[in-house]
């Protein structure tokens, strides 16, 4: 089906147009209401076009979300390159100078990582007024001063989840940042040279969540392929009993003929339990043909299954791969 504007009509109302497969014509929607066949020559209402073509509508529905919802998210989750600046924050009421990274990963991941960043060089930081604060931080290792780092990661965006930006404002050992006057031009420089010397880790850092959800990915997806695996086997399985259970059947029914057959003219009682027996065999035997049937055919869907989620898992396989090859050792 082809899902297509089609534009205004004569009298200003707007249509749609689509090309339905089923009867190989143009469907014309306007103002509720389907108009149909060799360019509108034959009239539809809505009520008995839409049970008529309910799949012919729920796509073309389903493409207007799926537009909408696909717009949303790339623009919320389009990434944008590492950046590192200096600009001005809005700290207590007062204007400070502070370091800017603009990052293509998600705010959560960031703030593990540099928490562990911090952590593994000692620095233990505590929460205040939104800012996560480390005391006594050697911005500089052949520096002998100190200096507080308040560090805050936010999302790039309301709803961009993908994207961060972290804010580093540094201060004097103690010193209240939104006391200070000036610009120290030497605490910014070092500031500055300390969080492009943390930007390797934190793009590390990302890569090691996204191998590790690609790894939960890959082994949703081969747990998956062998469920299935699993599944085929139990398949096979019923179908061999139903096979044996059906060749017992004839079996059974093949004796109680010779025995209605030996019966017949001396025995009318046991004729009719025979007849009672063959009418059970019968009714049995079409039970097994059905479940046989119906084995066969899951069998045979779950073969086709297998093959589309092999191609998954070795896809996502390949996805897992290729993010391992881009660690640096």
């Amino acid at each position: 089906m082809l899902l297509k504007y089609g534009g205004v009509c004569s009298d200003g109302q707007k249509y749609f147009a689509c090309r339905d497969i089923n009867v190989q014509k143009f469907v014309f929607i306007k103002k509720g209401v389907l108009f149909c066949s060799n360019f509108i020559t034959k009239f539809y209402t809505m009520k008995r076009y839409f049970y008529q073509n309910m799949l012919c509508i729920t796509l073309w529905i389903a493409c207007c979300t799926s537009g909408v919802r696909l717009y949303a998210q790339s623009d919320a989750q389009s990434p944008v390159p590492p950046k590192t600046y200096e600009s001005q924050i809005n700290y207590q009421k007062s204007q400070q100078p502070a370091i800017f990274a603009d990052l293509p990963y998600p705010p959560d991941v960031v703030e593990d990582v540099i928490k562990d960043y911090m952590a593994q060089r000692g620095w233990k930081g505590s929460s205040t007024r939104g800012y996560k604060m480390y005391h006594n931080v050697r911005l500089e290792d052949t520096s002998s001063s100190l200096n507080d780092l308040h560090i805050k990661v936010e999302r790039r965006s309301g709803r961009d989840k993908m994207n961060s930006v972290v804010t580093f404002l540094p201060a004097g050992p103690g010193e209240d940042p939104g006391t200070r006057v000036g610009r120290d031009p030497l605490m910014m420089s070092r500031t500055a040279a300390f969080v492009e010397k943390m930007l390797p880790a934190i793009e590390a850092g990302n890569l090691e969540d996204r191998i590790k959800t690609q790894e939960g990915v890959t082994k949703k997806a081969q747990n998956k392929l062998g469920n299935m695996h699993d599944d085929q086997g139990d398949l096979e399985k019923k179908i061999r009993n139903a096979q044996d259970d059906l060749a017992k059947n004839k079996e059974d029914q093949l004796k109680e003929t010779q025995n209605m057959q030996t019966s017949v003219g001396s025995d009318d009682k046991a004729v009719q339990k025979s007849h009672k027996r063959m009418s059970k065999l019968l009714d049995e035997q079409t039970s097994l043909q059905k479940k046989l049937v119906k084995y066969q055919a899951s069998l045979e869907q779950n073969k086709k299954d297998q093959e589309v989620q092999r191609v998954v898992a070795e896809r996502e396989q390949q996805s897992l791969d290729s993010l391992r090859t881009l660690r640096k050792h």
